[in-house]
């Protein structure tokens, strides 16, 4: 697997974040968590740079990327990276 951190900007009651979450976990993925109710700041930020649902997933490391909503895709292709 490549050199990478996974973020989950997520909301409480997010139903595409829970499954985001879900499918991640399935898939043997680290990542962390990060309530967005809980860091106005990063909700600010994550709006001003025109994401609008939830979960918003940033990966850095050797293929850096970010996207938003639920992407099983996007989770399987890092799950085999």
């Amino acid at each position: 697997m490549k050199n990478q951190n996974i973020t989950v900007y997520t909301t409480a009651t997010c139903q595409q974040c829970r499954l985001t979450e879900a499918r991640m976990a399935a898939k043997g993925l680290d990542f962390r968590i990060i309530r967005l109710e809980n860091e106005p700041s990063i909700a600010h930020t994550l709006r001003n740079k025109g994401f609008r649902e939830a979960p918003v997933v940033q990966v850095t490391g050797d293929n850096p990327q970010i996207w938003s909503g639920f992407r099983p895709d996007l989770i399987e292709t890092l799950a085999n990276s």
